[in-house]
């Protein structure tokens, strides 16, 4: 990868960091995994599109792109990912350490159980995932969130391949078209000639992938968790010195997402690191009692809300 491109990153991260204090560790600890994530990307390999099975009518009716995929085309690629990205995790959560080696060693000896893994990240199989974990001797989500870490950009080198087989502007779903995962950003945006989204002036609402950074619209007033389109129990909320990062939060299911709006921005936004610079309001939600909608691994630290006022 580009040295400038590395320093620019890096740059954006150590702003992100001085913006918000009070999360300046999360920040920086998970910064660097996913600046290792997007340096993983450039050395897995792109799975033979040919092998895959699609079907249109059942993409269009809701299932993600992957799949039509084998798991087991992801072998390899998962197994080079973990070795370089599980060690990564180990820092980040150093209590997590010894568990990410056992099973970092069982991922490259034992074929029939990164078969299982394979099929409990890829196509979601839960029974998989807690046989997996059983054999392992360690929680299911655990073991699911140290899959995503490595899957991550496994499944995104694969985009591109993917895509080029359906009509993903036809999407229409609150998952992502390409793995199936939730997002952890929405946008508001404009684009010109795009007119079916736009409610008033307040622009189009866009996804942004949790897992392989695939960015897809949505409906607005609608919530990706549960469906729930009442607008008395949508919530929006931001705080006072940022009035265009918002929470999109549902009160009938709890769930929240961060939300952007740059409608008005002429910066270029790196939407992979964006969802980590909101973290401050990922605190305010959760001391409010709402649940991420997304998987990424900081939402799940028990943000405080004393944290959260500080921010």
């Amino acid at each position: 990868m580009p040295s400038s491109e590395i320093q620019s990153r890096q740059t954006l991260l150590n702003e992100m960091a001085g913006r918000r204090v009070p999360f300046r560790e999360i920040i920086e600890r998970f910064g660097m995994l996913l600046d290792g994530q997007m340096a993983a990307r450039e050395e897995l390999p792109v799975v033979n599109s040919a092998k895959c099975a699609y079907e249109e009518e059942r993409f269009l009716g809701g299932e993600p792109l992957v799949a039509f995929v084998d798991p087991e085309e992801f072998g390899p690629s998962l197994q080079q990912a973990a070795s370089k990205l599980w060690p990564l995790l180990g820092l980040v959560f150093p209590t997590l350490h010894d568990a990410l080696g056992g099973i970092e060693k069982r991922l490259a000896e034992d074929r029939n159980w990164l078969s299982l893994c394979l099929r409990a990240v890829v196509h979601g199989h839960e029974d998989a995932l807690t046989q997996a974990a059983a054999l392992a001797c360690v929680s299911p989500d655990f073991l699911l969130m140290a899959l995503h870490t490595a899957y991550g950009p496994c499944i995104t080198v694969q985009k591109a391949a993917l895509l080029s087989l359906a009509p993903a502007d036809l999407w229409r779903k609150p998952h992502c078209p390409v793995c199936g995962s939730a997002p952890d950003l929405a946008t508001l945006e404009c684009h010109s000639g795009q007119t079916d989204f736009l409610i008033s002036k307040s622009g189009e609402l866009w996804h942004h992938c949790s897992t392989c950074s695939h960015h897809w619209r949505f409906m607005r007033l609608e919530c990706p968790g549960c469906g729930n389109q009442d607008h008395k129990t949508l919530v929006r909320f931001s705080l006072p010195d940022s009035p265009r990062e918002h929470i999109y939060a549902c009160d009938k299911c709890r769930h929240y997402l961060p939300c952007l709006d740059l409608i008005e921005s002429f910066d270029k936004v790196d939407l992979d690191l964006a969802a980590l610079g909101l973290v401050h309001l990922d605190a305010v939600a959760q001391s409010r009692g709402y649940t991420p909608l997304s998987p990424a691994p900081w939402t799940a630290l028990g943000l405080t809300e004393k944290q959260a006022k500080a921010s």
